[in-house]
C-alpha cells in the first residue's frame, strides 16, 4: 500500500504527564488525515524553533477523527533534549508533523492466535495495533474477542517496574488477556517479559501462533533467539535515533538478510520501523 507524507501543523489539544518521564500527547491536525496505521510514526516539533533542529520520531498511539478534524496521540517518554522540548508544549501551542512515516503491522490472515509483547514505551504502537485489531476483527465489540468464533488476543506487557506500566488501563479494556511482567517483581510475573514467554511458549500452537513486537534493541534479539527453534512468524517494530525520517541520512540502518547478497542495510525509518524478526541480522 502507497502511503502519502504530509507535512502539516497541529495544535496541542493536551500534553498530560501520566507517570514520571511519560506524557500523553493529543494533536490536532490542521487537514484531515485519512491513512495513519499501527506502527507507523510521525516526526514532530514545536513549529517556529530552531533549538532542537532536528523533528522528533514519535509512534502513533491513537488515531481518530472529529468534528474538528484529524487528532493523533502519542504515548512518549522523555528521554533527552528533544523531547524534553515536547513535553513542555502546553494546549494551543502549534507543531509541525511530518507523516505517516513507514512501514505498518500486518495482519497476518491465517493465524488465529494473536501475541502483542511489548517492552516499555513499545507499548504505544502495540497498544494503538491493538486497538485497530479489536476494531477490524470484531468491529462491533459485542462479543468478547476470545471466543472461538474471533481471533484470542494476549498482551505481553514488560516493565522495569509497576509505576512504569503505561497506559495499562486502555490495554486491559481492549484485551482480556494481559500479562505483566516487572524486572522488581512489583507487578505480575519477576523478570523480563522474554522470560515470562519463555514460560508459556510450549502452551500454544505454532501454527496458530503469531507474534507482533516492539521494544528495546536486547529483548527483540533475546526473542529471536527465543523463536529461532520454533515456526511461529514475528514482526518487531525496531527502536533506532532517527534524524531525518525518511530514509536520506541512513543514520538508523541495520543488517538485515538479502536474497540478492548474504545482508544489506536497511533503514529503520523508511524500510521498517517494522521487520520480519527473521529477516534480522545481529552483529
Amino acid at each position: 500500500m502507497t502511503m502519502t507524507i504530509h507535512l502539516d501543523s497541529g495544535k496541542i489539544i493536551e500534553n498530560e504527564q501520566i507517570a514520571e518521564d511519560y506524557l500523553v500527547m493529543s494533536v490536532l491536525l490542521s487537514t484531515r488525515l485519512d491513512s495513519a496505521l499501527p506502527g507507523q510514526f510521525m516526526m514532530i516539533r514545536k513549529q517556529g524553533v530552531q533549538d532542537p533542529l532536528l523533528r522528533r520520531p514519535l509512534g502513533l498511539y491513537g488515531v481518530f477523527q472529529t468534528e474538528a478534524g484529524t487528532v493523533l496521540e502519542f504515548l512518549y517518554r522523555v528521554v533527552g533534549k528533544g523531547t524534553t522540548a515536547l513535553s513542555r508544549l502546553v494546549a494551543g501551542d502549534t507543531v509541525d508533523i511530518l507523516g505517516p512515516l513507514g512501514k505498518h503491522f500486518d495482519i497476518m490472515p491465517e493465524r488465529s492466535h494473536i501475541i502483542l509483547l511489548a517492552g516499555g514505551i513499545g507499548a504505544a504502537p502495540l497498544s494503538y495495533f491493538l486497538e485497530y485489531l479489536v476494531k477490524n476483527l470484531d468491529p462491533s465489540r459485542e462479543r468478547p474477542i476470545e471466543k472461538p468464533e474471533t481471533r484470542k488476543m494476549t498482551f505481553y506487557y514488560g516493565a522495569e517496574t509497576s509505576s512504569t506500566l503505561v497506559g495499562l488501563e486502555k490495554i486491559k479494556h481492549l484485551c482480556s488477556d494481559v500479562r505483566i511482567a516487572t524486572d522488581d517483581g512489583s507487578a505480575g510475573f519477576k523478570g523480563t517479559i522474554t522470560d515470562l514467554l519463555r514460560r508459556d511458549l510450549p502452551r500454544f500452537d505454532e501454527n496458530k501462533t503469531c507474534i507482533y513486537s516492539c521494544g528495546p534493541t536486547p529483548m527483540i534479539r533475546t526473542l529471536a533467539q527465543l523463536l529461532q527453534p520454533t515456526s511461529i512468524p514475528c514482526r518487531v517494530s525496531m527502536e533506532e535515533r532517527m534524524a531525518c525520517g525518511i530514509g536520506a541520512c541512513l543514520g538508523c540502518s541495520i543488517k538485515v538478510r538479502d536474497p540478492s547478497s548474504e545482508w544489506a542495510y536497511h533503514q529503520v525509518c523508511s524500510d521498517g520501523p517494522v521487520f520480519d524478526l527473521r529477516g534480522l541480522l545481529w552483529k
